[in-house]
């Protein structure tokens, strides 16, 4: 006796849609009510979901494949289908993209500063940009520390330029703040800063002074009783590195709640990548250790985001890898790699052709920002 698709038991059913990829789910959901509610199930259940591969979408209004965008949508690379998709911002303005966390894209448009998923199309609006001495910031990073969609507390931090002292600044703001809080902090400039998994009140940052020479990592607990946020040293790393260097330290954290940093460095003369070098960070015995080996996962970094991805379950991406996208446009360095960890090789990250944009005298191609999918329901209706 036949069975119809639409008679399978609903928790088979479940057991199999969790398992696909974002576009596959949505074509589930078209099959028949039946399946569409076993995906809506899905979709409020995004502990039991396949991890996704990681998307690419250039930082500012650029597009992939594409001379202009003149269009209201966001532009995004899959890497494992090899297809671009057009996705409509739910705002009438598109923004710029300065960071990616947890499915959501943290995006700025004048002064204004919004959390997006592109998925779904829930967003959130945060506070405006703030200011330091009546001076303007521009920005240059951010992070979130948890999905909002699971309800509950969470934090953004920012690293803010400005242009008219050449300093950067560190700010956050949780989910109930109305404005944004300043971490008072020295003549430095920021590498990277990350949530640690274990701790979402935690922020790690890899702070350089040039007045010292000095690169390291600290932390910041969010949450103090009197709200003064002082660092606390984590590790010191020991550079001695030439003034034609140029380096870059990308923190991130693994399912494992490992934190990981990791640093290239390219000679300016060359403009090619000559030294990479993984650690993993014991922030309980504040001691750094070397990682020749990343077993099942897989690095993904860019100057707005870094991600570690647990390639288990995804046997179309390359563990033991780290994917690289850089840009430094100053010296013409501007390329996507992969690294691989065991060969310890280079190899040319292949990417569709992007548009440019002249921008002082000169056609630079966009910088692109690695974005993990989320097409989880949230908790409660966020608009």
């Amino acid at each position: 006796m036949s069975t119809s698709w639409s008679e399978i038991p609903a928790d088979l059913l479940y057991l199999i849609l969790s398992k696909l990829s974002i576009h596959d789910l949505f074509c589930s959901a078209a099959v028949c009510s039946h399946w569409s509610a076993v995906v809506d199930k899905v979709r409020r259940s995004p502990g039991d979901q396949l991890p996704q591969i990681p998307w690419l979408v250039p930082e500012e209004q650029f597009l992939i494949d594409g001379k202009s965008n003149n269009r209201n949508n966001y532009n995004f690379f899959s890497l494992d289908e090899g297809r671009v998709y057009d996705i409509p911002s739910p705002s009438r303005i598109l923004k710029d993209v300065v960071g990616s966390s947890h499915g959501w894209l943290i995006t700025v448009s004048d002064v204004s500063v919004q959390l997006l998923n592109p998925i779904t199309h829930a967003h959130i609006n945060l506070p405006n940009f703030p200011t330091v001495d009546d001076q303007n910031l521009e920005a240059v990073k951010a992070v979130l520390s948890s999905d909002p969609s699971g309800g509950g507390d969470y934090f953004v931090a920012f690293v803010f330029f400005c242009p008219s002292t050449q300093k950067e600044f560190l700010f956050f703001v949780n989910a109930e703040d109305e404005k944004w809080k300043m971490i008072a902090g020295g003549d430095y400039y920021y590498d990277d800063i990350a949530f640690h998994g274990r701790h979402k009140s935690k922020l790690y940052v890899v702070v350089g002074d040039d007045e010292h020479d000095e690169v390291m990592v600290v932390a910041y607990d969010l949450i103090t009783p009197d709200s003064t946020l002082t660092s606390t040293p984590v590790v010191a790393l020991s550079d001695i590195i030439s003034y034609f260097d140029i380096v870059w330290y990308f923190l991130c954290t693994s399912s494992d709640d490992d934190l990981l940093l990791t640093r290239i460095m390219t000679k300016k003369s060359k403009k090619n990548i000559y030294e990479l070098e993984v650690w993993k960070i014991d922030t309980e015995k504040c001691i750094i250790s070397t990682m020749n080996n990343l077993g099942e996962y897989t690095l993904f970094l860019s100057a707005a985001s870094s991600l570690c991805i647990d390639t288990s379950s995804l046997p179309d991406l390359k563990s033991n890898s780290i994917y690289i996208s850089i840009d430094l446009y100053s010296i013409g360095i501007s390329e996507n790699w992969i690294y691989s960890m065991e060969d310890e090789r280079f190899t040319s990250l292949s990417l569709p052709a992007l548009s440019h944009r002249k921008r002082r005298r000169r056609w630079r191609r966009p910088v692109l920002v690695w974005f993990a999918p989320s097409i989880a329901l949230n908790a409660d209706p966020i608009l």
